[in-house]
């Protein structure tokens, strides 16, 4: 295809991407770990200080927990720079991720095009993204995930690149030390840098450490079996890798204890293998796709990009299901999607070359009719008709509408009213000045009990309290049952999903 005409089809790919992307940016209301970067964002644009902003006293926070409010900062930093032309609305605060999104599918362009060294798998691959449903969502929340699903990517690019793409430059010390060691130097700084950035967005950057020793062993592996030697270049990289890693270990055991805390052996996380398929109509389908790709690849003498794109979708899913100390989530395993989206390209241009390659007549209109039912078949379509979605927010929503809840709070608010819930999502009490008591903090072990609940509603008048589900671990069952004995539990069309809301006076 002549490269004008890539460059064309990749612009009108992007495009859709960003469309998907910013369209009804703001229309949801914000949701969970939102509520943290948008405080923390705004408080460094208000202080200068990483320290969470309290938009209800419209003051910085009394609680001080700087590590929650500087974590990922250099993604909190882009919004704090936004809010210097725009107000803080969700849309401008969600615009970072959104630019994020529409950048990945550049990114993952030019990484599927490396991999499969075609640039028609590149296209696929980069519409796959713009219409992946998790790359549609975490681009519109305000979440360093968006940005860190490009970050690694790019990060574990260039390692590879480091590891197995031949010097062909004329820089002496570069060539000198490719012919010495095999490793190109020119990807030594971008990869240490991107790499840094990438821990710096998210943990989960550790599991290239991972990935990379399942590469080095089942290379070792195959040359073992097939040359019959046992010291090569990848058996003695996995060995000093295990003594570097014992070697940590005892010089800094903090430092690596605080890597491993994450781990536990045998966990039963099975949620992750449909997780990691969730942007397609059915697994079963984007798993043929995906391992013809792997195997197309291996067929054209791209083995060792077949080998790291499948251990880099592989292994985290794997240890997401077994060894991850975390409450499953589709955020966790976003990162290694986008090697699943380079393998389902692979195999989606795989299956058309062999077509071609069989098939009487098999090109121009047919070719792309075929492509065309692969797209209208394979992704979950679907999705972009619900009720409910990245782009409206209905009763149904897994998360609820703070935004319409604490409008209606204020709405009928009195003089002397309190709010009992959690005071992060203050976002949406802006200048209600109106007295919190919260609970579930970020730190907290103690649920809300049934003695003070009863304290705050004996010394109070009148108040509020606003509990949705995701509350339910941060109040006892005592205290709960008094509410709904002892207040009034709303019933407005404003309050409706998976939240209650309560009223005394």
């Amino acid at each position: 295809m002549p490269k004008n005409k890539i460059i064309l089809i990749l612009a009108a790919v992007v495009f859709l991407g960003a469309f998907l992307r910013f369209y009804g940016l703001g229309n949801n209301s914000f949701v969970a770990d939102e509520f943290l970067d948008i405080n923390a964002s705004y408080g460094y644009f208000k202080t200068g200080e990483w320290r969470a902003w309290d938009f209800n006293l419209e003051k910085p926070a009394e609680r001080i927990n700087i590590a929650s409010d500087e974590r990922a900062w250099a993604y909190r930093i882009q919004p704090a720079f936004l809010f210097k032309f725009l107000p803080p609305t969700e849309a401008a605060a969600r615009a970072v991720s959104a630019l994020w999104g529409t950048a990945s599918v550049i990114f993952i362009y030019l990484a599927a095009a490396y991999f499969t060294r075609s640039k028609i798998a590149g296209l696929i691959a980069a519409l796959l993204f713009a219409l992946s449903l998790d790359g549609i969502e975490f681009s519109r929340k305000m979440r360093m995930y968006a940005m860190f699903f490009p970050v690694f990517l790019a990060f574990s690019w260039l390692a590879f690149r480091f590891l197995e793409e031949k010097y062909a430059g004329r820089i002496k010390i570069f060539k000198s030390f490719y012919d010495k060691t095999g490793f190109n130097a020119l990807y030594i700084l971008p990869a240490f840098l991107l790499g840094i950035l990438s821990l710096h967005l998210h943990q989960l950057t550790a599991n290239i450490i991972i990935i990379g020793a399942s590469y080095f062993l089942v290379h070792a592996a195959l040359i073992a079996a097939k040359e019959k030697k046992y010291l090569n270049r990848y058996s003695l990289m996995l060995i000093s890798g295990i003594v570097f890693f014992m070697a940590a270990y005892a010089l800094a055991p903090a430092k690596v204890a605080y890597f491993t805390a994450g781990l536990k052996f045998f966990n039963n996380h099975t949620s992750y293998f449909a997780k990691i398929f969730g942007d397609y109509s059915h697994w079963l389908l984007a798993f043929l796709f995906v391992g013809y790709g792997f195997y197309n690849l291996y067929k054209k003498g791209l083995q060792k990009e077949a080998l790291w794109a499948g251990l880099s979708a592989l292994v985290p899913l794997l240890l997401a299901v077994f060894i991850w100390r975390r409450n499953p989530g589709a955020q966790y395993i976003y990162f290694a999607k986008s090697f699943v989206i380079i393998l389902a390209a692979a195999g989606i241009c795989g299956f058309l070359e062999y077509l071609k390659n069989n098939l009487a007549n098999f090109s121009g209109k047919k070719y792309f009719a075929v492509l065309i039912l692969i797209f209208l078949v394979l992704p979950a379509n679907g999705y972009f008709f619900q009720k409910d979605n990245a782009y409206r927010q209905t009763s149904q929503s897994e998360n609820p509408n703070y935004r319409k809840i604490f409008n209606y709070v204020k709405k009928h608010r009195l003089e002397n009213d309190v709010v009992i819930t959690r005071n992060f999502r203050n976002y949406y009490l802006s200048g209600a000045k109106i007295p919190v008591v919260s609970y579930g903090g970020e730190l907290a072990e103690e649920k809300l009990s049934l003695e003070e609940t009863r304290k705050i509603i004996n010394e109070n008048a009148s108040g509020w309290a606003v509990i949705s589900e995701n509350d339910e671990r941060y109040i006892s069952k005592d205290a709960r049952e008094y509410l709904e004995r002892n207040t009034q539990k709303i019933n407005a069309i404003e309050v409706r999903g998976k939240v209650s809301v309560y009223r005394w006076e």
